[in-house]
């Protein structure tokens, strides 16, 4: 159980950190365009929701890593890398046809994202398993 804890509080840091640096700084204007763009669809960040979403997306990488034996951040980066790949295309296919403004190349780059997402979340994990592993 500690095991799980510790390793899904690394994953969130991880997966939050990258989001704060990406989210709330370097794409932090676009987001504010197309909010006003936007206004009747799109809202203000809960931030509540946003933090339980980088837990469960951390945890998601934790179950799974501990049925794979992921026990190095490099196949932890790899395989974070792989199953965010699915869940945020899962997501941005959806996403694309449904809402208007989303179109392909925001799809992409969001998935794109997504998959930086796993990297880092799944490398930090791994790293965290190698350290139980010795």
């Amino acid at each position: 159980m500690k095991k799980r804890i510790l390793g899904t509080l690394f994953g969130f840091l991880a997966l939050f950190g990258f989001g704060a640096i990406y989210y709330g700084f370097l794409t932090a204007d676009a987001a504010a365009e197309m909010m006003a763009q936007y206004e009747g669809c799109l809202h203000a960040p809960d931030m509540g929701l946003i933090v339980l979403g980088n837990i469960l997306g951390a945890y998601l990488l934790v179950d799974v890593f501990d049925k794979m034996g992921v026990n190095d951040a490099k196949s932890g980066a790899y395989q974070g890398a792989m199953i965010m790949a699915i869940v945020f295309g899962i997501f941005q296919a959806f996403a694309t046809a449904q809402y208007t403004f989303y179109d392909a190349s925001f799809a992409m780059i969001e998935w794109v994202i997504g998959i930086i997402h796993g990297i880092l979340g799944g490398a930090a994990i791994g790293a965290y398993n190698s350290k139980l592993a010795q």
